[in-house]
């Protein structure tokens, strides 16, 4: 995996448990208990019994792909309600470093208020194992808060739902750290994909992603003064990936112009540290470059999603977010393409989605990478494809997303592999076919916000859901 990919990065977590602790001994309607029970030295006692179950409950339940969790800090306070700027400090002490503070104790409302006031970061407030009953106090503040307009104040009823929200979080994060190289021929919106954005703004304003354009002109200049060294990087990746192959369809002295390209692609990737890619199929196509070199885009868009970086086909940015999205969240390689619906097969809800474009860790980027077949592009036997033959999967449960132009929806769908298209078969021909609960809403959805959808195996739905609330995205489902 590529050192610039955001598939493996992690959001920090500063657990705090927080007590009133009394320094009298009394009685009363703040005070349960006799004895020792009423002592400080008693409830610390108690406290400490509580932050090593806190600390084993977090350890067992917290989802270790998508978060580092520091070690659990003490707040406390006592009787005379009084809350120490020392002690909060102390608390506080890593905030530079915190995307989420992650709350549990007794009497917390008021000092979970103070936190989220003060560090302006999302609170959540942990679920106590196996209660029968949700945490109050995280109601209390979570009111408090929502009423000021503080809104990222999440009350997980079990860690399942607290997951979700600290997964969505972490896409949140990914895509505030993606930056895209995005090669440009003429004009901004490729004729590839209009619905892909309105205007580039918007995307950065509404999810924090850079754009660096570059003009893709370039590229072939760079291929015709490739170094010995990089040429040999070439060659030694080419023979990596027939050596592993499950079939090879294509000479392998045309595919090594399709891996030229990829190591070309990194190279000014590097250059502009940016850690996702897209670039206009049809206006270069046009130039006839790809033709008198004998080469195609597909591959390093396969290879690029494999090292975890976000590499999208038509210039589409919106497919971007969407595929960093999934790679955040599923810890996959997504497929992208476009999504139809089978108009003769309605009453069976049949759609598929279409594009060379499939990778080798689809499944998951720690399991074993899929038997992948490369097949030529064209009917002239050049440009070199990744393909898989997603008919091995029927029953198998996908999770598909797409992005609206305004970059104001969400489309969130889901569905059942049946078969697929094209496997070995030239040009843009490779497709997972898939069933829907209604193929006739999809559609009717799918026409609000674009025809390129992003998929991964597995059912995501519930992460994606809580990431559409997260960034205020009107969720469209199609489930």
């Amino acid at each position: 995996m590529l050192k610039r990919s955001l598939v493996k990065s992690k959001i920090t977590i500063q657990p705090i448990h927080i007590q009133l602790l009394h320094n009298e001994v009394f009685m009363g309607p703040c005070r349960y208990g006799e004895g020792n029970d009423l002592t400080y030295e008693g409830e610390m006692y108690v406290t400490r019994k509580k932050i090593i179950e806190f600390d084993e409950d977090i350890k067992k339940n917290i989802d270790s792909n998508a978060a580092v969790v520091l070690d659990t800090k003490l707040m406390e306070w006592n009787e005379d309600f009084i809350v120490k700027e020392d002690h909060l400090n102390k608390v506080l002490e890593n905030d530079s470093q915190v995307d989420l503070y992650l709350l549990t104790g007794g009497m917390i409302s008021y000092i979970a208020s103070i936190i989220a006031e003060r560090t302006g970061k999302p609170i959540a407030f942990c679920p106590v194992s196996g209660s029968a009953f949700p945490r109050l106090g995280g109601i209390d503040a979570a009111a408090y808060l929502k009423s000021k307009g503080i809104q990222e104040v999440y009350n997980a009823l079990n860690y399942d739902d607290l997951n979700s929200i600290i997964r969505a979080i972490k896409a949140r994060y990914a895509l505030r750290r993606t930056k895209t190289l995005y090669a440009l021929r003429n004009n901004v919106l490729s004729i590839g994909c209009v619905s892909s954005f309105i205007n580039l703004s918007d995307i950065t304003k509404r999810f924090g992603m850079e754009i660096i354009h570059y003009n893709s002109l370039e590229f072939f200049n760079e291929l015709d003064h490739m170094s010995s060294e990089e040429e040999e990087k070439a060659k030694e990746l080419l023979n990596e990936l027939t050596t592993q192959a499950n079939s090879i369809s294509i000479p392998t002295e045309e595919m090594l112009n399709d891996v030229r390209f990829y190591i070309i692609v990194n190279k000014i990737l590097d250059r502009f540290e940016c850690n996702a890619f897209t670039l206009p199929c049809f206006e270069l196509c046009a130039t006839k470059q790809l033709n008198n070199r004998h080469f195609m885009f597909c591959l390093t868009h396969s290879l690029l999603k494999d090292e975890g970086i976000a590499s999208a086909c038509a210039a589409d940015v919106g497919s971007i977010i969407s595929l960093q999205i999934l790679m955040a969240m599923a810890q996959k390689a997504p497929h992208m393409g476009n999504c139809a619906i089978f108009c003769n097969e309605l009453e069976n809800n049949k759609m598929r989605i279409l594009h060379d474009v499939c990778s080798k860790y689809m499944k998951g980027y720690d399991a074993d990478p899929l038997p992948i077949d490369y097949v030529s592009y064209t009917k002239g036997n050049w440009g070199a494809t990744m393909r898989y033959d997603f008919a091995k999967d029927i029953g198998e449960t996908i999770t598909m997303i797409n992005i609206s132009p305004d970059m104001s929806k969400i489309m969130i769908g889901r569905g059942t592999i049946c078969g697929g298209e094209g496997y070995l078969t030239p040009e843009c021909t490779h497709a997972v076919v898939f069933h829907v609960t209604d193929s006739r809403d999809f559609y009717e959805k799918e026409s609000q916000i674009g025809h390129h959808f992003a998929w991964v195996y597995g059912d995501y739905t519930k992460d994606l859901i809580a990431f559409a609330k997260l960034m205020n995205l009107e969720a469209v489902l199609a489930l």
